[in-house]
């Protein structure tokens, strides 16, 4: 016990021999044990607040608040009959604990709480503490519930001090022990109130009817990869300049990179002084006595897998040249999207470069190259063990092709024995791809170190591709050390750019096939060329809104920009016979732009679920708890603000978790929020490496788009509304009730009216929900980039947003 503590027993012996009205106690007493002992500030505790009860006003003793959790405390005066407090530490609300004054003071503080939605209560006279929940959503009854008795401030503050400070401390509250404690939980999202668990769309809706016609040449065309492509089309779709776009305007941010990885710059192959960097390295081989070892860095989707094959077959396409007559270099990839965790890496290293060897003309012979690899073995056998053999040549050599057979049969001193020779004849390219797919950070680490210690043995030169992320986390390891890699950064290019070629592509293998499909009204429609479907969906995309959109949403994610491409051929557009006729017609058709959005933001789903979308959803944290539902906007907002005040700077995690305890979340939430935020892709960490509270943190180019862009988007946000959890009954039975009649609703002008109500009520509930967080941070003086609200912000965007698709489907349809 310290003195702090002993002081305060002092001091109540005190007060109870004075016989201490209640207004002394509280200030005496209950205000030290909260600041001093339980470390709550004035900024969290709020007194004698306002309670109306029956038309008559009351007040609160204290209620302690912060952005996460309250609860509510009513203080007697000290030496207050508590008379029937039994010995148990823990009992039911009900019996004798119920009777007398201190039922009337539990009472008294239940009914406060539930007049001002309080979730826990306290009932103290300054030495014996009630601690009890008074709102509960679990179904379970008042009368069922504990309350935890701390019988003495002796006890409190000397023997159970532990549990004391871990119930009501203001690091214990925000860490969620009261709730489980009391609950058993440290949530309050019981009932499954998510729009998507009951209306799950148009699950009847047709696919694109056109599609099946076009779909081997879409799958192709915007394959994640293009190397099985021929090299003329991979030379004519490979995108050489990388997005080097530093400012977007429409949003007004600055568009921040990850810091550099090494004390030097890399050589950047995407632009065009580095361009046959790559390239030249491997003509250096040729006359290099020391193997190369060459890193191809990047983030996700920017492309890597691409350009090595590019560099294989178009940049040094010549130098890998097979030749009849001579030894020619060897590009060997290994591509580990194939590998299983149930072998071991040096097992499947070996079985590729097996099967490698199988089929390569030089290899693969017998007078080329597995004579001249066994010929020291054969000499050596020949002159000793096998000497009295090898005077008969047949059976000498009947025994030479037993060994051969053996160690082929068990391929790994087959393998070291022919790559061995060949590294003698010319150089030979081991090029380890897609590792990343293995999230196991010691399935990785076993890969590199085999590769490492594979090419080092046989003397192969090595090409390592990763993301820059996995090289964070392995950079420091022994296995990265004691090897020599040059990095070559691979830059993300412009994805308008590498859309547009792969238009072209689907384009070309579609120019002139015809085709049938079946169209809306159930006719026959014929087509005599279907790369004019793939011009119309073309001219809609490039330079279009949904063009814009794609580039935004995939966030520099090649893959992902494909994907989403894919998507929309596929799903995006119900009626190609009209856009076709109107198009015959006019020249020209413009596909919707809010059915292109919408088939990418659902994806081959009826309804939005952030668990199957491209994109996640900025107003639901996932924290299991109302009063955090919306911490990853607070803290995207902050970010994307302070970007606009000073685009050079980024916010450091213990920045960020100080701010967000000061409000009343744990370093639990900041870091599940910092980490759902880069895995959505909302944000960036500086070092390229997972989300941690080591790091530092910066908004990425689609973070800036959902604040300042997105929310005002009728699209966007009905369709993320969908996954939502809605906290309070009567906005969930609102919303129910609207969404049961779009369902019953057949007037497309009524329709799209019930939808608009249903965002509005929805929009306008979220807007509520950020006041309380947005309340805690300007009490507490954060800084202003907290102090935004960016609901209230683009509510005039969505007005009008919302205003224009009702009068376009007046236009479209009649009032």
């Amino acid at each position: 016990m310290n003195d702090i503590e002993k002081g305060l027993i002092a001091r109540h012996a005190r007060l109870h021999l004075h016989n201490a009205n209640e207004a002394e106690t509280r200030k005496k007493l209950i205000d030290r044990i909260l600041e001093d002992v339980l470390g709550w500030t004035d900024d969290d505790i709020s007194y004698e607040e306002r309670v109306s009860e029956d038309g008559a006003t009351t007040y609160a003793d204290y209620i302690i608040r912060t952005a996460n959790t309250s609860f509510l405390i009513e203080a007697k005066r000290v030496g207050a009959s508590f008379s029937s407090i039994p010995q148990s530490k823990k009992l039911k609300l009900s019996g004798q604990i119920m009777k007398d004054d201190i039922g009337q003071a539990i009472l008294q503080a239940r009914d406060y709480c539930r007049k001002m939605s309080i979730p826990f209560a306290v009932v103290t006279n300054g030495a014996i503490w009630l601690i009890f929940p008074a709102v509960r959503t679990d179904q379970v009854s008042f009368a069922e519930s504990n309350v935890i008795v701390f019988d003495s401030l002796e006890r409190a503050l000397g023997e159970e001090i532990g549990h004391f400070k871990s119930l009501l401390s203001r690091d214990g509250v925000i860490d969620g022990n009261l709730a489980i404690e009391l609950l058993g939980r440290n949530i309050d999202q019981i009932e499954e109130r998510r729009l998507n668990c009951f209306f799950k769309g148009n699950s009847t809706k047709l696919p694109n009817p056109i599609y099946p016609l076009i779909e081997n040449a879409v799958l192709t065309a915007f394959s994640d990869s293009i190397v099985e492509a021929d090299t003329e089309l991979l030379e004519k779709c490979y995108v050489k300049n990388p997005d080097r776009t530093k400012f977007d305007n429409r949003i007004q941010m600055h568009l921040k990179k990850s810091e550099s990885l090494f004390a030097t710059q890399p050589k950047r192959p995407m632009r065009k002084k580095d361009s046959a960097a790559l390239s030249d390295s491997l003509n250096s081989a040729l006359s290099s006595s020391r193997p190369l070892a060459i890193l191809i860095l990047g983030t996700v989707g920017t492309g890597k897998t691409t350009f090595l094959q590019y560099t294989r077959k178009v940049t040094a396409g010549k130098f890998f040249e097979k030749s009849n007559d001579k030894a020619y270099p060897h590009w060997i990839d290994i591509d580990f999207r194939d590998f299983s965790k149930n072998e071991s890496p040096i097992s499947f290293l070996y079985k590729c470069l097996f099967e490698y060897l199988k089929k390569d003309d030089f290899f693969k012979e017998y007078n080329r190259s597995i004579r001249s690899a066994y010929r020291d073995e054969i000499e050596s056998l020949k002159t000793g063990p096998m000497f009295l053999v090898a005077k008969n040549q047949d059976e000498f050599d009947k025994k030479i092709s037993e060994l051969i057979m053996a160690d082929y049969t068990n391929i790994e001193p087959y393998v070291d024995k022919l790559l061995a020779y060949g590294t003698r004849k010319s150089p030979i390219f081991l090029v380890i791809d897609n590792v990343d797919q293995f999230e196991d950070e010691s399935v990785q680490s076993n890969i590199f170190s085999d590769a490492i210690a594979l090419a080092s043995r046989l003397n192969l030169n090595l090409i390592m591709a990763m993301r820059e992320s996995t090289y964070v986390n392995h950079r420091n390891s022994p296995t990265f050390n004691a090897f020599d890699f040059d990095p070559l950064h691979i830059e993300p290019p412009e994805i308008p750019a590498v859309l547009s070629r792969r238009f072209f592509m689907a384009g070309k293998l579609l120019s002139n096939i015809s085709g049938e499909f079946k169209a809306l009204n159930g006719a026959n429609f014929k087509v005599s060329d279907l790369s004019v479907f793939i011009e119309i969906v073309r001219s809609s995309v490039l330079g279009t809104e949904v063009g814009s959109r794609i580039d935004v949403l995939s966030n520099h994610d090649v893959r992902l920009a494909l994907r989403m491409t894919r998507e929309f051929l596929a799903r995006g557009y119900t009626d190609p016979a009209k856009a076709l006729n109107t198009y015959q017609r006019d020249g020209r058709y413009t596909l919707p732009r809010q059915e292109a959005f919408r088939s990418i933001l659902l994806g081959n789903q009826s309804v939005y679920s952030e668990k199957y979308s491209v994109i996640g959803n900025p107003l639901d944290s996932r924290l299991g708890r109302s009063n955090g539902e919306l911490l990853r906007l607070f803290v995207l907002s902050a970010l994307v603000k302070l970007n606009s005040e000073n685009g050079s700077n980024f916010l450091d995690a213990p920045t960020i978790r100080d701010r967000l305890n000061s409000i009343g979340y744990s370093e639990t939430d900041t870091l599940d929020v910092l980490s759902d935020l880069c895995e959505l892709r909302f944000i960036h960490t500086s070092s390229h490496g997972k989300a941690s509270l080591a790091s530092s943190y910066y908004p990425s180019r689609l973070g800036g788009h959902i604040v300042r862009n997105l929310l005002g988007d009728f699209t966007f946000v009905e369709n993320i509304m969908m996954d939502t959890f809605i906290s309070d009954k009567t906005v969930w039975d609102k919303l129910k009730d609207i969404s049961q009649a779009i369902t019953e609703e057949r007037n497309v002008v009524e329709k799209i009216k019930l939808r608009v109500n249903r965002t509005r009520a929805f929009y306008e509930f979220m807007e509520s929900q950020y006041e309380p967080i947005l309340s805690e941070a300007s009490k507490r003086g954060l800084e202003s980039i907290w102090l935004g609200n960016p609901l209230k912000e683009m509510r005039h965007a969505l007005e009008e947003n919302l205003n224009a698709a009702i009068s376009s489907a007046e236009k479209n349809y009649g009032k």
